[in-house]
């Protein structure tokens, strides 16, 4: 596999087609619900409380979670996302505030009672840009917030877990990953294959990867104290090779 230029961008390009395709369908009701509980579970917003979703794709948990009355927030960068989930909010006549901007530009101060990054969406951005998107998070969250990450990504998890190739089939969509670790900078290069109705689309990604250590570091430098660290939904502790991280943190 031929190197990938590490580029803090490539988000921009690659949420289209089979992409969001196969993305809309990777997490089941079920696994929303579930989801649901355990996010409700961790921040414990009190009832009508300011949420933050960011970034929210296609409104996966902001909808449900505006449905309960809470005062839903959405921030991404994927306008496509974004007007599916302006046209799912209006179908059910709630009100979402979905934002198209990016998420290290957070422009709110001491508004929201809780934030979540889930879908794996933390490490799009390098040590200082993830360090921008963390504080920027602090300063919007009121004090005591609580901030949900969820993320596949620290090195306790890919260094032991990542293959350099795998398959996944979702629905009728064939997805190749080819993994290239590039030591110096810390990150992972992924080239993505995805095969749908006999059409191959090919996006370029880079995930930089953190010890929960070093996030956790970030998160303090940011404002933060450190609540709880999981591996699953189900609450079981954090361990070197579990899967998943859920680290739940708290605005000082």
């Amino acid at each position: 596999m031929t190197a990938i230029a590490p580029d803090d961008s490539w988000y921009e390009k690659f949420f289209s087609g089979a992409a969001l395709d196969l993305w809309r369908r990777a997490k089941s009701p079920e696994t929303t619900e579930e989801e649901l509980a355990f996010l409700l579970e961790v921040l414990a917003p009190p009832a009508g409380a300011c949420l933050l979703d960011v970034p929210c794709g296609n409104g996966r948990l902001s909808l449900p979670l505006s449905l309960m009355e809470f005062k839903v927030t959405g921030v991404d960068s994927c306008r496509e996302f974004l007007n599916e989930a302006q046209a799912i909010a209006k179908a059910y006549e709630t009100e979402i505030n979905y934002l198209n901007i990016d998420m290290r530009k957070l422009s709110f101060r001491d508004q929201f009672d809780a934030a979540f990054c889930m879908g794996n969406s933390f490490a799009y951005f390098d040590r200082d840009g993830s360090l921008e998107f963390l504080k920027a998070v602090a300063l919007s969250l009121k004090s005591g917030g609580r901030f949900l990450i969820d993320s596949v990504m620290p090195a306790e998890s890919f260094l032991v877990n990542g293959a350099e190739k795998e398959w996944v089939k979702v629905g009728d969509i064939y997805m190749l990953t080819e993994n290239r670790y590039n030591s110096r900078l810390s990150c992972v290069e992924t080239r993505y294959i995805f095969i749908q109705n006999g059409k191959e689309e090919h996006r370029d990604a880079v995930h930089w990867i953190y010890t929960v250590g070093e996030l956790c570091h970030m998160l303090e430098k940011s404002g933060f104290a450190i609540i709880d660290i999981f591996s699953s939904i189900d609450g079981e502790e954090f361990y070197l090779g579990s899967d998943r991280l859920l680290l739940v943190a708290e605005k000082s």
